[in-house]
């Protein structure tokens, strides 16, 4: 309960202070208003899962999921939100559409251990296990400011460090110490990495769409169409690139976990490796990130 209340504080004040774009349709206080009785709604029914009452659980569950997305459908974004819907969606049995929401938490809230946790027990309950490639944990350590900070707060990092590095250089105009010019340098690379950094951000994550499948069973076909023959199967909670986009079809690919090993070996002795596989899906089975 603390914690719950801890988090809708957090949600207000960054509400307040411009941490959530929003639209004109709903007032910041109805927003708010929705947010704290979807909230409540889900301790609700986590208290009823507890005490086994499903039924009454699954509709408290219903309720708030309906409540975060009408915050979201009126243009509102906000980690917190994708986060406390993705926990709502979980304990519905709708893992697709709880890793959806994850990932897009991850995205405006990147480094929140809670997020991640979530994210690996939803990821471990699906049937496509090597869905898509993530980041080694040594490389999210060396680069830690990419992975840390989200496209705003990157943004914020490179006019800070460029603001340093003109104030440095107007000092060096004026007192003309030697030991500035290796404070400018060092903050030159600095901008320059963080620069880098943005851009490769912004291309991840706005120049290719990544996807998450929401419906139980998807077949992939050959083409465009329910004309074309099922090529393989993709499930619930898989995540894809979209590379083309036709009508109401996406061309994607996804990384497919393969077992090698004699078929008769237990799962935990078997090797897995991957491939890449391509096909269509229709776009009411893919959630975009």
């Amino acid at each position: 309960m603390i914690r719950t209340q801890f988090r809708i504080f957090i949600f207000v004040i960054m509400f307040l202070f411009g941490g959530v774009a929003f639209a004109d349709a709903l007032s910041k206080d109805e927003v708010i208003k929705i947010f704290t009785a979807a909230n409540e709604d889900h301790s609700q029914a986590v208290k009823l899962i507890a005490e086994k009452k499903l039924p009454e659980a699954n509709k408290k569950l219903e309720e708030a999921a309906l409540q975060y997305e009408i915050i979201l459908s009126k243009g509102f974004r906000h980690g917190q939100i994708h986060y406390n819907l993705g926990n709502t969606y979980y304990r519905l049995g709708e893992v697709g559409k709880a890793i959806l929401n994850y990932r897009k938490a991850q995205r405006l809230m990147p480094g929140n251990a809670e997020i991640d946790v979530n994210l690996r027990l939803a990821k471990n309950s699906i049937e496509d296990k090597e869905a898509i490639h993530e980041t080694p944990a040594v490389i999210q350590r060396i680069f830690f400011w990419f992975f840390l900070l989200n496209q705003n707060g990157l943004a914020v990092f490179s006019v800070l460090i460029y603001v340093m590095t003109m104030l440095l250089l107007i000092a060096l105009v004026i007192l003309k110490y030697r030991w500035l010019k290796r404070l400018i340098i060092g903050f030159t690379v600095g901008l320059l990495i963080a620069v880098v950094s943005l851009g490769i951000k912004m291309y991840v994550e706005r120049g290719i769409d990544h996807g998450v499948i929401i419906a139980k069973n998807c077949p992939v076909r050959y083409g465009p169409g329910e004309e074309y023959e099922t090529k393989y199967e993709i499930h619930e909670g898989a995540e894809c690139v979209i590379e083309q986009v036709k009508g109401q079809w996406y061309k994607v690919y996804v990384h497919v976990g393969i077992k090698q090993g004699d078929p008769l070996q237990a799962d935990a002795d078997k090797k897995e490796d991957k491939e890449i596989r391509r096909g269509w899906l229709h776009k009411d089975a893919v959630g975009i990130i």
